[in-house]
């Protein structure tokens, strides 16, 4: 246990620190905290990574780039039936 508790502290980048929790499910809880916030951070890269506009030209008026739940062109008002890809 004190392996994996040590191992993940490093590799995660929290520290040793002067406070820790004591025993073994103390150790638990913090690999589980700082897994959890790898994971956290992980997520929030990979949200900031998908693209939020989606290219469907409306035939009105050509706008290129809507939103992926656009029903309505935002230019013109044109009806717009974007495929979503079974979403």
């Amino acid at each position: 246990m004190d392996a994996l508790y040590f191992t993940i502290t490093s590799l995660t980048t929290t520290g040793y620190g002067d406070i820790i929790l004591p025993g073994t499910w103390g150790r638990l809880l913090s690999i589980a905290v700082m897994l959890g916030g790898v994971g956290l951070f992980f997520r929030l890269i990979q949200s900031l990574n998908v693209p939020h506009k989606v290219y469907f030209p409306c035939p009105t008026c050509g706008l290129q780039r809507h939103d992926p739940d656009a029903v309505h062109c935002k230019a013109c008002g044109e009806t717009i039936c974007i495929p979503d890809e079974g979403r």
